[in-house]
């Protein structure tokens, strides 16, 4: 399992990373897209349009939003060829500010972008409503009915951002690998993405999915010496027991058959 993020420092030299999570909210992330990083996803900046700023749509539109993205893809996949780009979605897991028909236009958002942008790498995102599984799953069929599986192969379960529940977290990664496998023929496997998972239910999740992303490093300081990382040394320190968490669970492979039968 991938973990994407961005390190404390983008040209530190002990702070390099092949697995980079860039904000199209924010084009000072494009600092880290060097040619030395592995892969990058764009996320569409969903926790600072929605979460931040409180907005209730993407700047501009939906149609001037799902062009920034196509078009950061654009520029970082000049740098690094294994760029995504996550379709612009709408959270349901913001109490502050709902989004009651979050599936419907998170819907809208991918026949616009699959329609208007096709050959960018998007990364298909699989709303749902708080807290329920099942509705996950009705995205994921939708997007099968689509035919889009086919077409780009790399789906993100996406209420998850703010939840710390463990056991919701692995549930609903469960059931959408379970479902995938009954499509993945001929050796073909669809990719798994999660946004946001907390550190402590990596482990749980990773054998269902592919990948995640977090940028709460400097939140281990927290844990280490009661306050958020300002020090570069403190910053340094959160790194490295970040890494070492990462290096638990990115070995981690799918679950076997065997195993799955007895699920």
């Amino acid at each position: 399992m991938r973990v994407y993020t961005r390190p404390p420092y983008s040209n530190h030299p002990s702070m390099s990373y092949e697995y980079i999570l860039i904000n199209a909210y924010d084009d000072s992330t494009l600092r880290y897209v060097k040619r030395s990083v592995k892969s990058v996803i764009i996320d569409s900046g969903v926790h600072s349009v929605f979460k931040e700023k409180r907005l209730k749509e993407y700047p501009g539109g939906y149609q001037y939003w799902v062009a920034r993205v196509a078009g950061m893809w654009r520029a970082v996949a000049r740098v690094v060829p294994e760029a995504y780009a996550v379709v612009p979605d709408y959270p349901s897991d913001y109490e502050e500010n709902p989004i009651e028909d979050n599936v419907e236009r998170t819907f809208r958002n991918i026949e616009y972008a699959t329609n208007r942008y096709p050959h960018v790498r998007w990364i298909i995102p699989l709303q749902g409503r708080r807290d329920d599984v099942t509705s996950v799953l009705k995205s994921l069929e939708y997007v099968q009915d689509m035919g889009l599986l086919k077409r780009y192969g790399y789906v993100a379960v996406a209420p998850t951002c703010t939840k710390r529940g463990v056991k919701f977290l692995e549930e609903v990664a469960k059931a959408v690998r379970r479902r995938l496998r009954a499509l993945e023929v001929h050796g073909r496997i669809i990719r798994v993405h999660m946004f946001g998972v907390t550190m402590k239910a990596w482990e749980r999740v990773a054998p269902y999915v592919d990948s995640v992303d977090t940028i709460i490093t400097n939140y281990i300081c927290l844990e280490l010496i009661g306050k958020m990382c300002t020090r570069k040394a403190e910053k340094e320190l959160a790194w490295r027991v970040f890494l070492e968490r990462v290096s638990r669970v990115t070995a981690v492979g799918y679950m076997t058959l065997d195993n799955w039968l007895v699920q």
